[in-house]
């Protein structure tokens, strides 16, 4: 099963073809790449200055992207609800988000997830990141608990390749 989740988080997050980006040097929010290519990164990095505290970073992620060519991965009317450390699992933050967000299923909630994950990862402490809606957990996620690790935002075979 950690195969098939990994093929498609590969296959989800890569840019076809698309040579390596560097590396944001400052925090970041990340949201869907909303561009007219069909190719490239599902998820792209907006400058973000503001505190590296989790409320913080997904207030401005809900709020949505203000970079041209970005789009939220977020339905819209989705609140944050509460936020808070694990007690049994040190470094996982725990995220509990409005209603809307239920309705997302598929590419739409990995992508909304990892957006979630990888700007939550830039807060100090965060190792991972459990999302629950209206306190219910995703019976389709192959696991519940999120890292930054697990995303894939560059094939860099496709470099090679081309």
């Amino acid at each position: 099963m950690k195969k098939i989740w990994f093929v498609l988080i590969l296959l989800l997050l890569t840019a076809c073809g698309q040579r390596e980006e560097p590396a944001p040097t400052g925090p970041v929010l990340w949201f869907c790449a909303g561009g007219e290519e069909r190719h490239g990164p599902a998820l792209s990095p907006q400058p973000y200055e503001g505190e590296l505290e989790p409320e913080a970073l997904l207030s401005a992620l809900l709020s949505g992207p203000t970079q041209e060519g970005l789009a939220s991965p977020f339905p819209r009317g989705v609140a944050l609800r509460q936020w808070s450390w694990s007690e049994d699992q040190p470094g996982v933050l725990q995220v509990k988000l409005s209603e809307q967000y239920g309705s997302l299923t598929d590419v739409s909630l990995t992508l909304a997830d990892y957006a979630i994950v990888l700007t939550l990862a830039q807060a100090e402490g965060v190792e991972g990141v459990e999302i629950s809606t209206e306190g219910h957990n995703a019976s389709y996620r192959s696991h519940q608990l999120l890292t930054a690790q697990e995303a894939v935002l560059w094939d860099g075979l496709a470099d090679e390749v081309s």
